[in-house]
Parts: structure tokens; C-alpha cells; sequence
């Protein structure tokens, strides 16, 4: 591959091979559900598979037309993260993109207490209160201060990666609305997110996408109108019965393929 800027960058150097958790190519321990700390080791690298997961949707993702918002196959969904989970050496460039999509929002998913941890949730919705721009950016940048160190490691190659697919929402057609609505529940939920109704959970994913959105992109929109924007754009908005449970199972109820839906 050519082109790709630091760190998204495929490498097979010697080091890279061994990265924490690597074997060859594969992972020799479970990716999915696992302590970030631990997946990356007192070295703070991030695991290889997914190194190479961000590198492909660096160059992929802007060119693939709703990245993260359209469904993937359950089965193929299923049998990519058992691979992964059993260290064996997958090709992920040879994958569909929209796969590939889907499985890194499953990873995040997965992290326990989330990416941007859920102990921290208040302190991110304090901060957007904040009525000054200036200082709202200074109190989020204050949270994001108290993120472990392998959590700010991701989180950086995460927003690189939408910010870079925001700029290019032309192809494709994920504005930074849509990838804050789509990626930033499985970035940070509330504690209660899984007795929440569904009323709730549309209330609580445009706000807890917020901070997401403020920090990497700099958005300047009021809440009242990101409130009904967010939900025009939203995937259950106008997508079909069969895929709003493919979107609940994937995004708030955290039940991995209970709607697969074919593609």
C-alpha cells in the first residue's frame, strides 16, 4: 500500500511482528472483550490485526459509501471475529470493507467498561455543558487527560480515521453527524445502558455523542439543533424493520449477530 500517513501505515517489520499479542500475522489471545492494557502491553502497542484493521479502512473507508452505518453480514461478521479471536492469520484486505467496518465498531464495543470509559461518562457530559466553546474544549481535553495511556493511543487512530472519512463525505455520504451517530455508542455508553427503553437510548446516543464529535471535529452546532439533526440522520430513522435490528443488536443491546442480516 502507498500513501497512507503515520500510523496508518501496513508494516511488516520484525518489530511489528511482534507486537503484543502476535503470532506471526494472527493474535495468540482473544482480541475481543479483553482489557485494552492487556492487549497492548507495557510497550502500549496496539495488537496487529488491529493495526492493520485501521490502516485498511484509512484508505478504503472514505471511498466506501456509509462505512460504519451499513450492516454486514452476521454469518461473515460471526466467522471474521472467531478468526481473529483464535490468532489465526487473516487477510483483512481481502475482506469487504463494510465488514471490516463492522468489526472494528465491534471491538470497541467490546472493550470492557468502553473506550473512553464509562467511569468517566458524567465527567464527558459535564463538560459539554459548558456554554463556552473555549472552555468546553478545555474540560473535554481535561477528561481525555485522565484516559489510560492504551486508551488514548486508539482513541487517536480512531478519530484520525473518521475525521479523514468525514473530510471525504462526498463519497462516502458519512457526514461527521452520521459517524458520530453510528461509531460514538460504541465509543461511550451510560453504566444503565442496557435497562434504558428505546426512547431513552436515542436521547442518550446524540448526547453521549457529543464529545466525540466537539474534540475530533470541532463541531460548532447547538444541542437543540443536533438533537434533530442527529435523528434525521439516524439508522433507524428510515432503514427497514429487519435492519433496525441489525443496528440494535450491533449498537445498543450489545447482542452480537442476534439480527444478521445478509449483504
Amino acid at each position: 500500500m502507498r500513501g497512507l500517513p503515520w500510523p496508518f501505515a501496513l508494516r511488516r517489520t520484525p518489530s511489528a511482528a511482534q507486537a503484543p499479542g502476535q503470532a506471526g500475522s494472527g493474535c495468540s489471545r482473544a482480541l475481543f472483550g479483553q482489557p485494552l492494557a492487556a492487549l497492548c502491553g507495557e510497550a502500549v502497542t496496539l495488537p496487529q490485526p488491529i493495526q492493520d484493521l485501521l490502516a485498511i479502512l484509512h484508505q478504503e473507508g472514505p471511498s466506501t459509501e456509509g462505512i460504519f452505518r451499513r450492516a454486514a453480514s452476521g454469518t461473515l461478521l460471526r466467522e471474521l471475529r472467531e478468526a481473529l479471536d483464535s490468532g489465526a492469520d487473516v487477510d483483512l484486505a481481502s475482506q469487504p470493507v463494510l465488514l471490516l467496518g463492522v468489526i472494528l465498531k465491534d471491538f470497541l464495543r467490546s472493550i470492557p467498561g468502553k473506550l473512553l470509559i464509562i467511569d468517566l461518562y458524567e465527567d464527558w457530559m459535564r463538560a459539554m455543558e459548558r456554554t463556552s466553546r473555549q472552555a468546553k474544549v478545555e474540560e473535554l481535553k481535561a477528561v481525555a487527560e485522565k484516559l489510560p495511556a492504551a486508551n488514548v493511543l486508539l482513541l487517536r487512530r480512531v478519530l484520525s480515521l473518521l475525521q479523514h472519512i468525514g473530510h471525504n463525505a462526498s463519497t462516502s455520504r458519512m457526514s461527521a453527524s452520521n459517524l458520530a451517530i453510528c461509531v460514538g455508542p460504541n465509543l461511550l455508553s451510560p453504566a444503565n445502558e442496557n435497562t434504558l427503553t428505546l426512547e431513552a437510548m436515542v436521547q442518550v446516543t446524540e448526547k453521549s455523542c457529543l464529545p466525540k464529535r466537539n474534540v475530533a471535529l470541532q463541531a460548532t452546532q447547538t444541542w437543540s439543533t443536533r438533537q434533530r439533526a442527529a435523528w434525521r440522520h439516524h439508522p433507524l430513522y428510515s432503514c427497514s424493520g429487519k435492519q433496525k435490528g441489525q443496528i440494535w443488536s450491533q449498537d445498543w443491546k450489545q447482542q452480537r449477530c442476534r439480527f444478521p442480516v445478509s449483504g
